[in-house]
């Protein structure tokens, strides 16, 4: 493998930790106005909308006739109306009905190919005091133990980047549990060991509003403090200088540093909101923060918070702000006294405690405000708030008007929405709205988004570089339809061995050639962690292509890797056409037991029996990659056991579980079966079983198999999902 792709490979390994976290540097690009609406080249426009009652639940069962929609207080009809349940395959048909249908580029998902709520929280971890940070760890866990769906899409991103590789977009919750773990408290507060404690907020006002109470509050109050009196009869000033120019470095280092947290939390808050580009549907994102200070005179903090609310409304995007200290303050936060002894202080409070907290919460207010989402402020319950949240977002109604003057079509004019004869209820949008250009074809669509830069590297092809950067893509390539599937086999106590099984569409390649040749298909994949290990491969596979085909083309390949967590990525490129294509999966290694009881990935394949075939029926089957079923068929899943299965004096006890889940709730429960005592006896031995799948209705689902050891009480779980249809 040459170096280039090596070191694409190693930039496939953090691309999406850097697209979510870029330079932390200030954005002066000018921005269009904030919206919530999306054009098409029909100048037919969307809004979307949330109706909340007194209670802060959503109103359903609302009409087309009972809104008003107005512009500079003018009423616009209203085109198209329509009540929508984020995260579901509904959700794009009814985006794409309101734009006018879909196209064959763009087909629309099936019901068991719901997208799932994309949810993003960002962790303001410059701004989160230590103890705040811990009760936000504790409320991502108790999400994804208790309140994670199967189909949810779930980033967990920081200010400080210190997540690293797993902050990306995924539906894993191992991914989840471990960029949790790595959360640490990076709050800068000043390295001032003395009693005269100043502030953010304090610094800002003495540096850029010139507060000489305060000021000279500080200046009394650090004399105070290190006992700075003159001997009797002894000058004052040079002792009252001294202080002064302590305060005054201080001031100045503090306010340095909060102006430069407040633009990095915002220039990286807005990286994110641009990596969602091709995020189909309403996404929620969860900013969680102690609060911080912008001031338009100190920093361009103001006019980056500006463009992170025109952000959120271009890729549709709603802001919940969340304060994680709620009414827990401690003593640096809520000192509102001074206590020295000799009484030598001004009299002047040393904190505004009121002022100040609304200060810190000004930008939490506007980024919930401007993106049609809500400040949960005051609150010592952030998973109660997170709830709150995902219980208000679930529905909206999508509105669908058509400008119709220059002021108009220009994101000049004032929008409103209003539910008419009902003022108790109240509805929430983005203030403005935004109408963006239209790419003119696919290929600038992608890549504008989430595409490295293509140029081929010195000594590189351009179809190479194309791979590559299909490769470290921030989403998988859908062009040339692609899946994987990956499992591990623990063999030895170093090396896990991973299957990969890797599918393409043979209808798809070379799709308006006539010739019966073989399509070429270049393949590069890696296996690739945050630690620095990166296994890779590269082969080509021949096609031939067939229209009427209905099977797809599968081939394999084996990596030797350490106990960890991996993703594993592979890019297709078809050499005749050139088109593209990705696919990529997160896989946990655990760590082998010699002396305990171990089971390999599950491996699931379809097997679609006869009338009057058993479901024990012996016949081999194929293994699924997509793992994608029909209800008319059985799901036969096959793992190895290994250890604690031989024992000279009495035969082993193993029993194997399976159940299926949805939504994290049983929905099938297979009979308890003992591993066959042979089998058993076995250093590593296989089992298969089968679950049928007539019951289940279409949709996502979890197969999830426990192997117990009786005689010792130790077990082993795997999981692997699967979708009927």
């Amino acid at each position: 493998m040459t170096r280039t792709l090596l070191l694409a490979l190693l930039f496939a390994a953090c691309v999406c930790a850097e697209q979510l976290t870029v330079a932390q540097k200030p954005v002066t690009t000018q921005t269009p106005q904030t919206t919530d609406v999306l054009r098409i080249n029909t100048e037919l426009v969307q809004t979307d909308v949330t109706v909340l009652d007194k209670q802060g639940r959503f109103v359903d069962g609302l009409r087309a006739d009972q809104f008003e929609l107005t512009l500079d207080g003018k009423a616009q009809p209203i085109s198209f109306f329509e009540r929508i349940n984020t995260g579901t395959a509904k959700e794009l048909k009814q985006l794409a009905a309101s734009r006018g249908g879909s196209t064959a580029a763009n087909p629309l998902p099936s019901e068991a190919e719901a997208p799932g709520r994309v949810i993003l929280f960002f962790l303001d971890d410059l701004h989160l005091s230590a103890a705040s940070l811990t009760r936000a760890r504790q409320a991502l866990s108790g999400f994804v133990e208790t309140r994670l769906r199967d189909t949810d899409q779930v980033a967990i991103v920081s200010t400080s980047g210190q997540i690293g590789f797993l902050q990306q977009l995924t539906d894993e919750p191992a991914v989840m549990r471990e960029a949790i773990a790595r959360l640490n408290n990076k709050h800068k507060s000043e390295t001032y060991a003395g009693r005269t404690a100043i502030s953010d907020f304090q610094a800002n006002q003495i540096a850029n509003h010139n507060d000489r109470d305060l000021f000279n509050y500080l200046v009394s109050s650090t004399m105070n403090e290190y006992q700075l009196v003159p001997p009797k009869g002894g000058d004052p000033r040079g002792l009252a200088q001294l202080a002064t120019n302590n305060v005054r470095n201080r001031v100045r280092q503090i306010e340095v540093q909060t102006r430069i947290n407040s633009v990095d939390t915002l220039g990286v808050l807005l990286s994110l909101m641009r990596s969602t580009t091709r995020l189909p549907g309403r996404k929620l994102l969860f900013f969680v923060s102690d609060g911080f200070v912008v001031d338009a005179r100190s920093s361009d903090a103001l006019t980056l918070l500006k463009q992170v609310t025109l952000m959120a409304a271009r890729q549709g995007i709603v802001v919940y702000t969340m304060e994680a200290r709620g009414t827990y303050y401690t003593a640096e936060i809520d000192a509102t006294s001074n206590a020295f002894v000799d009484g030598l202080a001004s009299g002047t409070s040393a904190r505004m405690p009121t002022i100040e907290t609304q200060a810190l919460r000004e930008p939490l207010r506007i980024l919930a405000d401007d993106t049609g989402g809500r400040a949960l402020l005051n609150s010592n319950s952030i998973p109660d708030s997170i709830q709150e949240a995902i219980d208000e977002t679930a529905a909206y109604y999508l509105l669908a008007w058509r400008p119709e003057t220059e002021n108009e079509r220009g994101e000049k004019a004032r929008l409103k929405v209003t539910v008419r004869d009902r003022p108790d209820l109240r509805v929430r949008l983005r203030k403005n709205y935004y109408v963006p250009s239209v790419p003119s074809d696919k290929s600038q669509t992608k890549a504008s988004s989430d595409s490295p830069n293509t140029a081929a590297p010195p000594g590189e092809s351009k179809p190479d570089a194309e791979m590559l950067a299909t490769l470290g893509a921030l989403y998988p390539d859908r062009e040339l339809p692609a899946a994987l599937s990956v499992g591990y086999l623990n063999e030895s106590d170093k090396n896990a061995t991973l299957k990969l099984s890797m599918q393409v569409v043979r209808r798809a390649l070379m799709p308006d050639s006539t010739e019966a040749k073989a399509a070429e298909v270049d393949v590069i994949g890696a296996a690739i962690d945050d630690r620095g290990v990166i296994v890779t491969f590269k082969q080509v596979v021949s096609v031939v292509p067939d229209q009427a085909a209905q099977q797809a083309v599968i081939w394999h390949q084996q990596l030797s890797v350490p106990p960890g967590l991996y993703q594993v990525r592979v890019a297709l490129r078809e050499r005749a056409t050139g088109r593209t294509g990705s696919a990529r999966q997160w896989i946990r290694v655990p760590q082998r037991r010699p002396s305990g009881l171990n089971i390999s990935s599950l491996f699931l394949g379809e097997r679609k029996p006869a009338i009057d075939d058993p479901l024990s029926a012996p016949n081999a089957v194929k293994v699924s990659v997509d793992h994608r079923f029909a209800r008319t068929s059985v799901l036969r899943f096959q793992t190895y056991v290994s250890g604690e299965l031989s024992d000279t004096a009495t035969a082993p006890d193993v029993e194997i579980q399976a159940t299926v889940l949805r939504g994290g709730k049983p929905v099938l429960t297979m009979p308890a079966a003992k591993l066959p005592i042979e089998t058993a006896r076995a250093t590593s031995s296989p089992y298969w079983a089968e679950v049928p799948l007539a019951k289940l209705s279409p949709g996502h689902y979890r197969l999830q198999v426990v192997a117990t050891n009786r005689k010792t009480g130790t077990s082993v779980t795997e999981a692997a999902r699967f979708i009927v249809e």
